[in-house]
């Protein structure tokens, strides 16, 4: 008996250090003698006596925290470049490609030129469906393709139709952003001050 109440007394210590830690479980085992231990690890138990052990569950425990939610962003202010009569805008195509836009108000679609396709692994096979578009040099004829999305400034458009077509020679410049993407906010654009405002519609 006295060996017993032995070994709860030194167990008490390392229960109350478990509880404070908040482990998920300790374990109680009985030796030969009849001594009940607990521990918090089943290497502290002779391999022999390991199925005679059983789980306990240890009061205070917190309970399992769900991971927190993103929060949606309902407007930003994004700093823009101004590169002649043109705006330009950093953005994230597909969570995974940098890109650089020019912001055109007057496009009705986005589009994106042939090498950012190809960063983006997207095959323009024949069949892709086609749209004529006006540009400077004439009608050009750009195939369709949907891209995951594209970001600006944490304002985000999923599923979005682009055209593929080099309307820029600058090659830094991935496209632009037509009014597929823009009509989605309301948009202030400060030639000023030199930024981008957008909020949610």
């Amino acid at each position: 008996m006295k060996s017993f109440c032995l070994a709860i007394a030194i167990a008490l210590p390392l229960v109350w250090q478990v509880e404070y830690s908040y482990p998920a479980e300790i374990l109680r085992w009985v030796d030969e003698k009849g001594v009940v231990h607990f521990t918090d690890s089943l290497h502290n138990i002779p391999e022999n006596l390991r199925g005679n052990a059983s789980r306990l569950k240890v009061r205070g425990s917190p309970p399992a925290q769900e991971p927190p939610k993103p929060i949606a962003r309902e407007k930003a202010t994004v700093p823009l470049q101004k590169r002649g009569a043109v705006m330009v805008v950093q953005a994230v195509v597909n969570d995974k490609a940098a890109a650089k836009f020019i912001i055109d108000t007057g496009a009705s679609y986005t589009m994106i030129s042939r090498a950012t396709a190809k960063e983006l692994q997207i095959d323009l096979h024949e069949r892709l469906p086609a749209l004529p578009f006006q540009t400077a040099n004439g009608v050009i004829t750009a195939p369709l393709v949907s891209l995951e999305s594209i970001n600006v400034g944490g304002m985000q458009v999923n599923n979005l139709t682009a055209a593929v077509h080099d309307v820029f020679t600058q090659p830094e410049i991935s496209g632009l952003l037509g009014l597929n993407f823009l009509t989605h906010f309301r948009l202030d654009i400060d030639t000023q001050n030199g930024v981008l405002h957008l909020e949610k519609k």
